[in-house]
């Protein structure tokens, strides 16, 4: 019985351990690409098609969305004169561990492209 219970304890305290590392909102920064500098004034906001919340980054590039929802969505960041992108923010891949971006404590950063002209 002792054995069973090992294996049932684990994926719950691994569980917890990672929930630890999440926060209640999506943060980051977002930065030009080629110059590596901060970019102010991107449009950041959930993919959802309805009640989706949104921000702008500020002077630092850093951007803040309060997430109060169940649920999890992709980001999507819009700036004039770049490739708009789309992030996934929770991921696995083949049945490994929970990947995150934009929802741990640490910060995470998007470097934007420029489009060409």
């Amino acid at each position: 019985m002792k054995h069973n219970q090992k294996y049932i304890l684990l994926p719950v305290l691994m569980m917890l351990i990672n929930c630890t590392k999440l926060q209640k909102c999506y943060s980051g920064y977002v930065y030009d690409e080629t110059s590596r500098k901060p970019l102010n004034r991107v449009f950041v906001k959930e993919n959802f098609s309805q009640n989706f919340k949104s921000t702008f980054s500020n002077e630092k590039g850093y951007f803040k969305i309060e997430n109060n929802s169940e649920s999890t969505g992709d980001l999507i960041f819009i700036c004039d004169g770049y490739k708009t992108d789309t992030i996934v923010t929770v991921w696995s891949q083949h049945g490994e561990n929970l990947k995150y971006r934009f929802i741990k404590k640490e910060s995470d950063t998007l470097y934007m492209q420029r489009i060409k002209k």
